[in-house]
């Protein structure tokens, strides 16, 4: 469960920008918020703004986080640390460090990380805990200087400082050697997390790169049986989907084929994934005719790919992170699908939805509170702010926010000056 995350000197955010879900003394939309500890958190977070506003860039700062911690084990002496990616508008902050922080709940602990990295090395770094909701330091690395430890920090120390390279963080090297107060944290970026801050790339690879194997795994399992009642539930036509392994013994391949693009070519179409259409004789139902992923409407099969992803994070309690996953999506799909967030029943175990949108319409069905709505905008600088509805002043229960926010009252829309253009445009025409 997220606490709260925040990016220094990425992408285009120049100056901290925090997303924070603790809820506000709003009141209303009690279903929206839940309670860990002595913490009341949002379980969902929504981002509005105008392109290139740095929406991507906040969301893709989850994904660069969560590379680090799972990958940075296993980087090579002098390898270049990629999520190293500095505002590129003013020259002080290309020599200055990527910094995040995070704060979050993983399996009954509470978690504060904060790392601090430039372009091959790792500056600074610290973990810390909250055994009986005191702060405490479990480890604290600062480049030049010793490693600190807390007195919770129980397991290696100096084995794995031997190990541990500059462009290494110590969470993930400690994590491999089963340092056991560091764990659960580690366990958060590989099961209690999700970011698809690129959401079209999943779409490009089809259903198959994700969930068909546990579809063809189990019909009956839990996931496929809410996998299918999921689609047929949204006018999709579909009467369900099913998904069963290709037998390549009867495939002729070309004789020419290379055995290592055979071999990729069968991983990537590893499985035949159907959906089932009733087959009408007149006005009478008469069979079931099989559909082939493909043929079916873009939006049917984006809704392939978010409704397993959703169902993924609520079955197993997980925050999910993901870049405008309403495309090609009806609006009130889209609200439906935000809502199992916001149910008790759907959402039993506190997942958490953080997503961007240019769906307008959601900020008019009363799905949000202001604490859970969120803008960014650029300033003259190229410097991406973020800020929060409800820390907006004059606003107040019954405010129609999309109608506000569409002329503009809230900021973070796109100001457009044609002028130029239509100079242009008179100049080409003379």
């Amino acid at each position: 469960m997220l606490i709260r995350f925040s990016v220094e000197n990425f992408w285009s955010i120049r100056d901290k920008a925090e997303l924070t879900m603790k809820t506000t003394a709003l009141k209303g939309l009690r279903s929206n918020t839940f309670k860990n500890r002595n913490i009341k958190l949002v379980k969902s977070a929504i981002i509005y703004g105008p392109n290139a506003s740095g929406k991507s860039g906040f969301l893709r700062a989850f994904k660069a986080l969560e590379y680090l911690v799972r990958v940075s084990s296993s980087f090579k002496p002098e390898e270049r640390i990629a999520p190293f990616e500095p505002f590129k508008l003013d020259l002080k902050n290309r020599n200055s460090p990527v910094e995040f922080n995070i704060e979050f709940f993983h399996e009954g602990n509470q978690f504060d990380y904060f790392v601090s990295f430039f372009n091959e090395k790792v500056e600074s770094e610290e973990l810390f805990h909250f055994p009986r909701n005191i702060k405490n330091l479990l480890f604290s690395r600062k480049n030049g200087y010793p490693i600190k430890y807390g007195e919770s920090y129980r397991g290696g120390k100096k084995t794995i400082e031997k190990l541990l390279l500059p462009n290494q963080l110590f969470l993930s090297k400690a994590a491999e050697n089963n340092v056991e107060s560091v764990l659960s944290a580690f366990r958060f970026f590989v099961k209690g997390i999700m970011v698809f801050p690129f959401l079209e790339e999943y779409r490009e690879t089809s259903l198959a790169s994700l969930y068909a194997k546990r579809l063809a795994a189990d019909n009956n399992s839990n996931f496929s049986k809410r996998f299918n009642k999921l689609i047929c539930a949204l006018d999709t036509g579909i009467k369900g989907v099913k998904a069963e392994e290709i037998d390549w013994a009867n495939y002729n391949f070309p004789n020419n084929m290379p055995d290592e693009v055979k071999t990729k070519f069968q991983e990537q179409y590893k499985y035949d994934i159907k959906t089932q259409h009733t087959l009408f004789d007149g006005d009478k139902e008469a069979d079931i005719e099989y559909f082939e992923i493909d043929e079916e409407s873009t939006g049917t099969k984006s809704l392939f790919i978010i409704g397993g992803i959703i169902l993924d994070a609520l079955e197993t309690g997980r925050v999910l992170v993901v870049d405008e996953f309403e495309k090609n999506l009806h609006p009130s799909i889209t609200q439906f699908l935000i809502n199992l967030f916001h149910n008790e029943i759907t959402n039993s175990k506190n997942s958490q939805l953080i997503f961007a949108t240019h769906d307008i319409t959601q900020l008019s069905n009363d799905c949000f509170r202001r604490d859970q709505v969120w803008f960014t905008e650029k300033d003259e600088f190229g410097s991406t702010s973020l800020y929060r509805c409800s820390d907006i002043k004059g606003i107040r229960l019954g405010t129609p926010l999309d109608k506000w926010y569409s002329t503009g009252r809230f900021g973070a829309t796109p100001i457009i000056d044609d002028s130029d253009f239509i100079i242009e445009m008179q100049g080409d025409e003379d």
